[in-house]
C-alpha cells in the first residue's frame, strides 16, 4: 500500500511522536547527531545559488543570525535535500548527507528551504539495508505487521593501525518490533529473547530508537550496543 499523503505543515509543523529519551540539545545547538526531541522533516534548498551554514550559539553566543560573523565557509546549493531537525527563529537545523555518507549539520536560513510534503510511511518504506558512513548498517525486513531489524557497527575499522593491533570494537543488535507511523523504539531482549519496550532503566541492554523521514532514517542508541565508542546513532540512507 502506498504511503498516505498528508498536507505539508511547513518547517514548524513537522513534529512527530517519539519515545522518551535523553534531554534535548541546548537551545541554539545544531549538530549531526539526531535530536529526537525536535520536529523532523524533509526540505529542499531553493537558493540563492549558495546558502551558507550558520554557526550555533556554542560557537558564538550571537548566532545564529544573518551577521557576516556567523556565516561558515561550508554551504549548500539549490537542489540539495536536507533533513530539518528543529527550528530557531529564522533558521532551520539542516543536515546534508553526501554520496559517501559524510554528514554536515548547521543552521540554514529558513527562507532558503522549501518543506516537502510529509507522508506516513508503511512497512515497505522501512524495508532496506540502511547505511551511515562506512561503519554502521541497519537491515530491516517486514514480517507480518512488524519489522525484523539487524544492526552491525564497528569503531576503528577504518584505522589501519587499529586493525593491525586488533583494536577494532564491534557492536550489533537484533530485534523484532512494530513501528508507530514514522517511529520505532525498543530495548533488545535478554539472551536473544523477546524485544522489550524502549526507555527501561537498564544501562546494560542495547536500546535503539528510529525515525523514518524518507529518504533518511534517523537512529539513536545508548552505549550498551557494543564495545567502547560503538554507536548506532546517526543519519542513514538506503544502500544502493
Amino acid at each position: 500500500m502506498p504511503p498516505r499523503r498528508v498536507p505539508s505543515l511547513g518547517l514548524f509543523g513537522l513534529a512527530v511522536l517519539v519515545a522518551p529519551a535523553a534531554a534535548a540539545q541546548p537551545a541554539g545547538t545544531c549538530q549531526g547527531t539526531p535530536d529526537f526531541e525536535q520536529p523532523a522533516g524533509l526540505a529542499t534548498v531553493i537558493g540563492p545559488e549558495r546558502v551558507p551554514f550558520v554557526k550555533s550559539q556554542w560557537q558564538d553566543r550571537t548566532c545564529p543570525s544573518v551577521a557576516a560573523s556567523c556565516r561558515e565557509a561550508a554551504y549548500l546549493v539549490a537542489g540539495n535535500r536536507v533533513l530539518v531537525n528543529g527550528t530557531l527563529r529564522d533558521f532551520a537545523c539542516a543536515t546534508y548527507q553526501g554520496a559517501k555518507g559524510a554528514t554536515r549539520s548547521g543552521w540554514i536560513a529558513r527562507a532558503a528551504l522549501k518543506a516537502e510534503p510529509a507522508a506516513e510511511p508503511g512497512l515497505s518504506d522501512w524495508a532496506a539495508t540502511w547505511v551511515s558512513g562506512p561503519e554502521q548498517t541497519i537491515t530491516i525486513v517486514p514480517k507480518g505487521d512488524s519489522l525484523v531489524l539487524v544492526g552491525e557497527a564497528t569503531y576503528g575499522l577504518q584505522d589501519p593501525d587499529r586493525v593491525r593491533r586488533g583494536g577494532v570494537h564491534l557492536g550489533q543488535f537484533q530485534a523484532t518490533a512494530r513501528p508507530t507511523g514514522p517511529n520505532l523504539a525498543f530495548t533488545e531482549g535478554e539472551d536473544g529473547g523477546r524485544t522489550r519496550p524502549y526507555g527501561l532503566p537498564d544501562d546494560l541492554s542495547c536500546q535503539v530508537r528510529l525515525r523514518l523521514v524518507p529518504p533518511f532514517l534517523q537512529a539513536q542508541s545508548n552505549t550498551a550496543c557494543g564495545g567502547m565508542n560503538v554507536t548506532f546513532s546517526g543519519l542513514y540512507q538506503r544502500k544502493d
